[in-house]
């Protein structure tokens, strides 16, 4: 296969750069006629895109290191920023286009929510500093990366590559714990790694071995006790397998369909993957495969009243119960959530997931919100909920367009996306996660946008065989 070949709906693969170059190789010396010389196509369509990948690239990784300027300010928009002003006189439709036009205007919303809610509640102005060039420096990462990727899958692949160098890079630091190291970046570069591998096999169909390979990362980390990787992995394998799906060979390719019925089939599974996942992870823990220290929290977040849902996240119900006390205010940037520590302990005790009263000592004092939707909800009042709201939407359509889309790389954007609804609904926001949380955005508009290409094209050809049918000329202007 040439690096750069059409692939179903339209994708690239450009995952050949781990095992194919060897491949390519072969393939031409056998092909070419005794004494003709065939030159193959370069992976870069000319020497600027080299550079421009291989500066996105760099840019995703600088993000390891960061300085104190408001707050923690990652090299990743240390570099980008002063870029900015450039890339938008140079290519600012790319950022600005009717695709991103509620993002930008939710995101504006809620900027103007922590506005209020910080000048309602007093808040310091370091805090309130921090809070607002938060909100800023996300916009400002989605536009320079609307406008370096430009919907181009290469360059998504390129992301994906540093993002995953970044992860095992960082996870160096844990390195005299091999288990903290997998779970703070090894286990997620790896993956990523691993999903690039699986989406050259499933751009051949080989749905098996892409199976194997999901299923290989899942059983890694139900061996370190990764909980939410193990079940992002059971839920990005059923999203990639080809239930109820439909090919048919067009005049303009391969169109991939996959009715109603396929689509309820696959929310199913993948609720039945979660659940497997879940039901996985307590079984090997009644069989005692884990460390003391492993079994001990995981013994200790089943006890509850609750179950894992509580016992894992804590902070969930507490952000609830500061959302629910200031539902369209909120709080404002880092406010100051003494009583809300108190009442995770009480909590934690109440319930069974803690033998005292007595929160932990920590050196701040902020509402614990440990999610990117309840902390905007909790900081900026209902209209950083309602830009939350909107891109967990976003996301779960960009999932579920997977199925049917079937694109080339779509273990790789199975995996991502599956991961960023997690980090949505149970991570905390802010740092290098922005800029990561920019990308997988992007990624959702550029599948959706993509899907709304199939649908044209299926019209089209409904229209050319309604033409054949009745002896008429195709119609020129196909996709217009």
């Amino acid at each position: 296969m040439r690096t750069g070949s059409r692939l179903p709906g339209g994708y690239s693969i450009v995952g050949s750069w781990f095992f194919t170059a060897t491949m390519e190789t072969m393939a031409i010396a056998v092909a070419k006629p005794i004494g003709q010389r065939i030159k193959p196509k370069p992976l870069w369509p000319s020497r600027e895109a080299f550079y421009t990948d291989l500066g996105l690239f760099i840019l995703v990784i600088s993000g390891l290191y960061s300085i104190n300027i408001v707050g923690a300010l990652p090299g990743c928009e240390v570099i980008l920023l002063p870029m900015l002003p450039v890339l938008l006189v140079a290519q600012g439709r790319r950022a600005f286009n009717r695709h991103h036009l509620w993002f930008f205007v939710l995101v504006t919303a809620w900027l103007v929510g922590t506005l209020i809610a910080d000048a309602y509640h007093d808040i310091g102005l370091f805090n309130r500093e921090k809070g607002v060039s938060r909100v800023i420096f996300f916009a400002l990462d989605f536009m320079a990366l609307a406008i370096l990727i430009n919907n181009k899958t290469r360059r998504i692949v390129v992301f994906a590559l540093s993002y995953a160098a970044y992860l095992v890079i960082s996870s160096f630091a844990f390195s005299r714990d091999f288990l903290l190291q997998w779970k703070f970046g090894f286990s997620q570069g790896s993956a990523i790694l691993a999903m690039l591998a699986s989406s050259y096999f499933f751009a051949r169909r080989r749905y098996g071995i892409c199976f194997l390979i999901s299923l290989t990362w899942a059983g890694l980390n139900l061996h370190y006790g990764f909980r939410s990787q193990l079940g992002i992995h059971f839920v990005a394998a059923v999203l990639t397998l080809p239930f109820l799906v439909r090919e048919r060979k067009t005049r303009s390719g391969r169109i991939v369909q996959q009715g109603k019925l396929g689509k309820f089939v696959t929310i199913v599974l993948v609720l039945a993957a979660a659940y497997a996942a879940n039901a996985s992870i307590k079984y090997a823990a009644k069989l005692g495969l884990f460390d003391e220290s492993t079994q001990a929290k995981f013994e200790g977040q089943e006890s509850g009243d609750y179950g894992v849902l509580v016992g894992g996240r804590p902070e969930t119900l507490v952000a609830i119960q500061a959302i629910r006390d200031s539902p369209l205010i909120g709080h404002g940037s880092f406010a100051e959530g003494a009583k809300y520590l108190q009442m995770k302990q009480d909590i934690q005790y109440e319930h069974g997931y803690s033998d005292t009263d007595t929160p932990e000592g920590i050196g701040y004092t902020t509402i614990p919100t440990h999610s990117h939707l309840t902390l905007a909800w909790v900081e900026g009042g209902i209209l950083g909920g309602i830009c939350w709201i909107y891109i967990l939407v976003l996301v779960i359509r960009a999932v579920l367009q997977l199925s049917s889309l079937r694109p080339g790389m779509a273990p790789l954007y199975a995996y991502s996306l599956t991961s960023f609804l997690w980090d949505i609904l149970y991570s905390p926001f802010g740092s290098v996660n922005r800029i990561w949380a920019a990308y997988y955005i992007l990624l959702s508009y550029f599948i959706l946008k993509s899907s709304e290409t199939k649908a044209l094209q299926v019209r089209y050809e409904r229209v050319m065989q309604m033409n054949a049918r009745h002896g008429l000329r195709p119609a020129r202007r196909a996709l217009s």
